[in-house]
Formats: C-alpha cells, structure tokens, sequence
C-alpha cells in the first residue's frame, strides 16, 4: 500500500512543475508541458502579454484568476477587450499571487526575474515559455499551454486558425509592393535578423527583411553608417510603450538618417507595438496589418 501511494504522488508531480525556492523556473521539455493534467486547472493566471494571448484563446474567462500589467492595454496587448472584463493584473508582488489561489503560472523567458522569483516564492505549480524565434516555436508553446490547461483540442484549432490567416495575409499585399525591403526599427537603433518573430511577421506580409539579408541574427543594435547600408525600402516602428515615445519623429529629423529612402519617402510606419511584438498566434494578425500598412502608402 505504501509503495502504491508513492507511486500516485509521483504520477502527480509529473503532470505540474512546482518551482523550489532558488532554482530557476522549468525549461521547454519539462513534463508540465508534455501531459495532460489529471483535471483541467480552474483558476490559471498569465504573467506575460504572450501567454495572455494564448491563455484568452483556449480558456473560458472565469477560468483566468489574473493576467499580466499590460493586458488591458490596446496598444501592447490584442486581447485588452477582454482583460477589462477579468480586471485582475499582477506585476511582482508576491502577496497578490498567493491571493490568486492560482492552480497553474504561466511565464515567458521574458517575464522580470522579479516576477519570476515572486511567483517561485508562493510555490505556485508554473509553466515557462522559453523559444520566440520561429512559428513553430508559436506553435509549440500553444501546444504546450493548450496541454497543461486540458485543451489540447482547441490549441489545434488556434494553429489551424494562424495558418489560415497567415494565408491571407500572404495573399493581401498589393502586387507592387511585393518583395519591399524592409526593417523593423527599435530605440535607439535595434534591428530584427533572422530567427525572430519580427522576420516572420515581415516575410509573412510579402516583404523581405533587409536585416536578415544582410546576414543579421536576433536583435541588432546598428550605427547610423550601418543603417543607411541597409538602406530599406520602408521601416516599421512600434508605438504604446514608454522607450517609442517620439521614435518615428527621431528617425525623421535626424539629419544622419535623412539620406535614408524610408525617410525620404515617408514610408517610415508607426503601428501598435501588439503588432510588432507579439509573440502569440496573434503575429498572424500582425502580419495582415503590415500587409495593409505598406498597402495603404502612396
């Protein structure tokens, strides 16, 4: 009888991860992520904007105990709508988390080490979103959410619905704006290469990303000098945080970058940084907005 009730704990423990204080929070791969919980958890909270966005996807609202600080915000976050209606947001502090009574936390490799320590301080059972560089990497994290919350059925159909869209916004693109070459900017003066969620989104709408043609990996902060080599035939900026504050207008009064053809033709675009940034199944809106952004310039 012992060895029975040692083997069902153990069975338990493998379906969710719980953090111990001092260690860093479970890798992709960990079991949490790989099986079905016994039975769905009921009160799930999300302390990112990216599991936000999938967490919203495959749960009904009373299921979510709590979302991120910029949840409700329609610049950062495609899900803001519904977040208003939840009107619960946690950013580090250990007290509310445990007055959550969550039974699961979702993270992103992202989320402030603070946050993460505070959530491993309550012994709340976590899942931890590590990889952002590809759609499959999307994907893969909506599986492993879609798993660990019990709804493995509809994280597939939110993967048949990005595919789908990502479809669409292929095939938006005005025929003579295919193949533009084109930049993601970030302050002060950061690229996205290759193996970002940037790339994607941009060669997604039809572009091409400069960036990555010139052999650029991950995010990449260039001198003026660099920039104008790149020479792109429009750049994308975000706008709703606090560093994109006047960035556009920066980049266009700078007299460096005046020789820039994206400056000179005043295809520098501002859009929401939700679309610039998200990391959910939500790039594949991103995308159809770019489409349409490049589209509606003269």
């Amino acid at each position: 009888m012992r060895k029975q009730q040692v083997t069902a704990a153990a069975s338990v423990l493998s379906v969710i991860v719980w953090p111990t204080a001092g260690c860093a929070p479970p890798r992709a791969g960990d079991k949490a992520a790989e099986q079905a919980p016994a039975t769905k958890p009921r009160r799930v909270a999300s302390l990112s904007i990216g599991t936000d966005e999938i967490l919203c996807a495959l749960v009904e609202p009373e299921r979510i105990v709590a979302l991120s600080k910029h949840a409700p915000d329609p610049e950062a976050s495609y899900v803001a709508a519904l977040a208003k209606l939840i009107g619960v947001f946690v950013d580090r502090e250990p007290e509310r988390i445990v007055a959550l009574r969550a039974d699961l936390a979702l993270l992103a490799r992202y989320t402030k080490a603070e946050l993460r320590q505070a959530v491993e301080q309550t012994e709340t059972p976590t899942l931890v979103v590590e990889d952002f560089r590809s759609l499959s990497d999307i994907e893969n994290n909506i599986r492993r959410i879609g798993r660990a919350v019990g709804e493995a059925e509809r994280a597939e159909a939110v993967i048949a619905d990005m595919r789908a869209k990502l479809a669409q916004a292929r095939a938006a693109l005005r025929s003579d704006r295919a193949g533009w070459r084109a930049l993601y900017v970030m302050p002060p003066l950061v690229v996205a290469g290759k193996e970002t969620i940037a790339d994607v989104k941009l060669t997604a709408a039809g572009l091409r990303n400069a960036a990555a043609e010139a052999g650029l990996t991950g995010n990449v902060t260039l001198s003026a000098e660099a920039l104008l080599k790149l020479d792109p035939d429009v750049i994308f900026v975000a706008t709703g945080f606090a560093s994109d504050a006047g960035f556009r207008e920066r980049l266009l009064s700078d007299p460096q970058l005046a020789a820039l053809s994206a400056a000179r033709r005043r295809r520098i675009l501002a859009l929401p940084s939700r679309s610039l940034r998200t990391v959910s199944h939500h790039a594949a809106d991103a995308a159809l907005e770019i489409a349409q952004a490049v589209n509606a310039l003269p």
